[in-house]
């Protein structure tokens, strides 16, 4: 992809109005109901607990970074030691964004660092629980980070992965084939577009034990979120600078779903799957 159109959510991408559009979408994923429906299940379920040493990878603005850090924290000195959260994010516009927004809201035990998955700057066994949320889409060696995060885990450590797949993608107010084909155009930006089916292979390829239970929800962009964060623009752009989508096409795939939107009448849908794996001890 050109210098004209940086990679969304690449570690160089700092541009001021990528940096505001990556806010704005990460901003507004983490407020829908039902990625908060989907974070409720993954804490639960991997038993999120006063003391735990978390990595949260791909922290972004800090967001749920800041929410583990206070399950984590303890409600007294008899919860036994401070957990901490470190937030691993390789984009350095977000990163002082959630330094910053973590000053603000007054969370003291996290801190956020550079890091790349696949090379995390922590020893062997070390780590109680890796949050992985949304990264592996964007991973062109996403066994890599699997592998990675196992690494890191202590024994009976766990891993929380949670990520889209884009086989699952709706346009509202689209023809369908006419829809299908804008969005396996634009696909091409994303390096592991159908990452979350890859999930439970990647666990036991790494040693990691499976949790049966699945999580999923569908992430929903409604009509005031498709005109705001201009989701589908990008997409497009991002298309047509692949080659792989005619300026016509896109132009009205765009105008349509924001003229509907504009009415309140559109939305578009990815869903994601929620995966939790375990670090067995050894014998």
């Amino acid at each position: 992809m050109s210098a004209a159109s940086p990679l969304l959510f690449g570690a160089s991408t700092e541009d001021d109005d990528s940096v505001a559009q990556m806010v704005a979408l990460l901003d507004a994923q983490d407020a829908l109901p039902a990625a908060m429906r989907l974070h409720d299940w993954a804490i639960e379920t991997a038993a999120v607990r006063p003391g735990d040493q978390v990595v949260d990878l791909g922290s972004g603005t800090g967001t749920l970074s800041s929410r583990l850090a206070g399950l984590v924290a303890g409600a007294s000195s008899r919860d036994g030691p401070m957990g901490r959260v470190t937030g691993v994010e390789p984009n350095a516009r977000l990163r002082a964004i959630a330094m910053s927004r973590a000053e603000v809201s007054g969370v003291r035990n996290v801190a956020f660092i550079d890091g790349l998955a696949g090379a995390l700057p922590f020893a062997d066994s070390v780590i109680d629980l890796v949050w992985c949320e949304r990264v592996l889409q964007h991973l062109s060696d996403p066994q890599a980070a699997v592998d990675d995060i196992a690494r890191v885990l202590r024994p009976g450590g766990r891993a929380v992965l949670l990520d889209a797949d884009q086989g699952t993608r709706i346009i509202s107010e689209v023809d369908p084939d006419v829809a299908s084909a804008f969005t396996r155009a634009s696909l091409k930006a994303v390096a592991n577009p159908y990452s979350a089916r890859h999930i439970p292979a990647q666990i036991r390829r790494a040693g990691l034990a499976p949790d049966p239970d699945v999580g999923s929800s569908a992430f929903i962009f409604s009509s005031e979120m498709l005109l705001r964060t201009q989701v589908l623009q990008r997409a497009a752009d991002d298309a047509i600078e692949l080659g792989d989508l005619g300026r016509d096409v896109a132009d009205a795939v765009v105008s349509t779903v924001h003229a509907a939107a504009e009415r309140g009448d559109a939305f578009a849908a990815i869903t994601v799957f929620g995966f939790v794996a375990r670090k067995l001890a050894a014998g």
